[in-house]
């Protein structure tokens, strides 16, 4: 079969399959949290996320098409994503105004959709006579487990108004099913805590499990309540069994300061919650650490650390927003065959007040001025009264409280908004020592928002290292090699590409068919990394006319392909002369070059043709000038006398450097057997008939 079925014919059927896979796939985690209206009894504020399969799908049509205030969806540059499972995932998040008994049809993308039922109950509790606020569901990555170990998972869960909350599975009976309610023999769930146990001995293969989350008032003498449910929202769960590990032991662990299960953080405006997570892996290398979170999480580089530790920074900083009061941000670690506990910590946007009427706060370029009305703090001790710094004055007399702060002083912190940058202080109440509980306190966020044009200027003097004191003396060539020859020749022999090669056709029996192209850098710094911004081949040496052979460093079209190499300073480029417009038997190269070196070993400078760019991810680099490098002539036919390559002179900007190259003699490529026409017809006929059924499928994903 494989010698009848070439390998592009192998990775078109694999691509039909998975593009089949694709569209029948369901979400990989779905929830629904709800929060009440104000002064409404009718509706709810539904708050969705979902984990769906790659590639992301966009929100743009996929929800809130009504054209209506009452569904916002969060649209981010770079949304959360994760390769394990397979095919990967990403996070998408939406609210939308629902009736408060309603059923969700979720559908984004090319994957399945499932329904999802919410209820709440709006009425006002007598125990706490106000209007009940439904538990909060964590969005956790996508579950995997061995088939032959057993594993607790917590499904995280916090509720408000301190209710006893439970799980349970969704029921036909409830309306809660609609046709998709599957039970597994070998999960079990423990309802009072919420976890579902996975017992073993499942086959490999994805299952998926529906639940609900369900509050109960805790019971108070003398007040009479129905022990029922106050409110049910649902979970949508896949668990990923995957094959049987030697040890069942040997999971990733969270170490150091990883914050606890369900930690709380209360967040005022503008402020910044960070931590750092923390995870070690005796028995296999941690490959990612998955985290699903609110918008605007800044997540770091995986970062290695001692003792083989993995290490992430996580912070959120409170903008002005429409997210729900209470926001999960869950991480764990994945390996190849292994995944650490899910753990999920919460943060919880506590509500503000307005300023009191008359209040005043200014800001200018050096300072934050506020004047309070005394008369809307009554019978709040104002000696109490503190910002960030305690040593910082405030003022205050009787008819106004008054403090002048610097932007850079007093505690005040500076985050940053978008593109805006915000200095922020708190003025509160301190010195509370005694147990008395009903005496006045205050809590005064202040921020002073600067928009991105006010925050340039020539204040800010950066002074960077001359690019000779960080890369040495450095400079570029180009050489040219047959396949199989040259300074890599054993890897470019059975070369590994970036992307999968097409196949190759002789145009001419005495020109060259394949050409390896190398470009150097001889910088002494080792961890320096050679970049391309793309070559360009030319008949002629003035370069009058050109064609290109790479764009800013990845592979034009079927004319070149590049392979992956170990040497950080090296970049190999495999030329397919038959796609190469070039009719002469003579060329001329010329490539823009230039070195990058990032401000942490740990870290790699962002290639430009990475496929999967992560725009969460902040790496700090310098990078050197641009050069231009450009080789001599570059004979193309099967010459059996070359000359030996040598290197160029380097120049900066649009200065060039020149090398004579010419390919090193290789024996003549082997003839195609005689049956290798009727082998291509054949071939030819099912690709035909593949691409055919691969853009029919491909249609109806797009369609439904």
């Amino acid at each position: 079969m494989s010698r009848l079925v070439p390998w592009r014919m192998q990775a078109l059927i694999l691509s039909v399959l998975s593009v089949i896979a694709i569209c029948n796939a369901l979400p990989f985690t779905a929830i629904i949290n709800i929060e009440p209206l104000d002064n409404n009894d009718v509706k709810v504020r539904a708050h969705y996320g979902v984990i769906v399969p790659l590639p992301c799908p966009s929100l743009l049509h996929s929800v809130c098409n009504e054209g209506t205030s009452s569904c916002i969806a969060h649209i981010v540059p770079s949304p959360m994503q994760g390769k394990q499972p397979p095919p990967g995932w990403c996070v998408r998040q939406w609210q939308k105004i629902i009736p408060k008994q309603h059923s969700s049809n979720i559908h984004l993308g090319t994957s399945a959709g499932v329904v999802l039922s919410t209820r709440a109950d709006l009425s006002i509790r007598k125990d706490k006579r106000k209007v009940n606020r439904p538990p909060f569901s964590a969005l956790i990555p996508p579950i995997r487990v061995s088939a032959g170990c057993s594993r607790d998972i917590s499904l995280s869960t916090y509720d408000l108004d301190g209710d006893r909350v439970k799980c349970r599975y969704a029921q036909d009976k409830s309306g809660e099913c609609h046709g998709n309610c599957p039970q597994h023999a070998f999960l079990l769930l423990d309802e009072a805590s919420c976890t579902l146990r996975y017992t073993g001995g499942a086959s490999v293969g994805q299952y998926y499990v529906k639940l609900m989350v369900e509050d109960f008032p805790v019971p108070i003498p003398h007040v009479e309540m129905d022990q029922e449910a106050l409110s049910s929202n649902p979970v949508f769960l896949s668990i990923t069994v995957e094959a049987e590990v030697a040890d069942c032991a040997a999971l990733p662990v969270f170490v150091d300061k990883t914050p606890v299960e369900n930690t709380m953080f209360p967040v005022l405006p503008y402020e910044e919650v960070k931590f750092n997570v923390t995870v070690r892996s005796e028995a296999e290398t941690v490959l990612e650490m998955a985290v699903a979170g609110p918008p605007s999480l800044y997540i770091s580089q995986l970062k290695d650390e001692q003792n083989s530790d993995k290490s992430r920074a996580l912070s959120w900083v409170r903008d002005v927003n429409q997210l729900s009061r209470l926001l999960s941000i869950c991480f764990t670690a994945n390996t190849n065959s292994l995944q650490s506990e899910i753990r999920c910590i919460w943060l919880q946007q506590r509500p503000m007040n307005d300023l009191p009427a008359g209040t005043e706060l200014n800001c200018n370029n050096t300072n934050m001025t506020l004047v309070l009305p005394v008369s809307s703090m009554a019978d709040l001790p104002l000696d109490d009264l503190k910002l960030n710094d305690p040593s910082c004055p405030v003022f205050h007399n009787s008819t106004h409280v008054t403090a002048v702060f610097p932007l850079l002083g007093c505690g005040t912190k500076i985050v940053h908004a978008g593109s805006d940058l915000v200095y922020t202080n708190t003025l509160k109440s301190t010195g509370v020592t005694s147990l008395i509980t009903r005496r006045a306190t205050l809590t005064l966020p202040l921020a002073c928002r600067i928009k991105p044009q006010e925050a340039k200027g020539p204040q800010y003097k950066i002074v960077m290292p001359k690019e000779e004191k960080v890369f040495g003396k450095f400079t570029f060539w180009v050489e040219f090699h047959r396949p199989g020859k040259g300074p890599l020749g054993n890897l470019t022999r059975v070369p590994q590409f970036r992307r999968i090669p097409r196949q190759v056709r002789v145009v001419k029996a005495a020109r060259l068919e394949l050409l390896d192209m190398y470009v150097f850098s001889n910088s002494s710094m080792t961890r320096a990394q050679l970049m391309m911004g793309g070559c360009m081949e030319s008949e002629t040496e003035d370069f009058s006319s050109a064609s290109p052979l790479v764009d800013s460093g990845c592979s034009r079209g079927n004319r070149s392909l590049e392979m992956i190499v170990q040497t950080s300073l090296i970049k190999v480029y495999r030329l397919d002369l038959s796609k190469i417009p070039t009719v002469g038997n003579m060329m001329y190269v010329e490539c823009k070059v230039s070195l990058c070196v990032t401000m942490q070993a740990s870290e790699k400078c962002p290639e430009p043709c990475d496929p999967n760019p992560n725009a969460n991810v902040l790496v700090s680099n310098f990078m050197s000038s641009n050069y231009t490098v450009r080789s001599g002539p570059v004979f193309l036919l099967d010459t059996p006398d070359p000359v030996a390559a040598t290197p160029a002179t380097t120049t900066q900007a649009a200065t060039t450097a020149t090398v004579t190259t010419t390919p090193t003699p290789t024996p003549t490529p082997t003839q195609p057997p005689a049956n290798t026409t009727t082998d291509s017809d054949r071939s030819s006929s099912m690709a035909l008939l593949l691409t055919t059924v691969f853009l029919h499928t491909l249609c109806l994903c797009l369609i439904h």
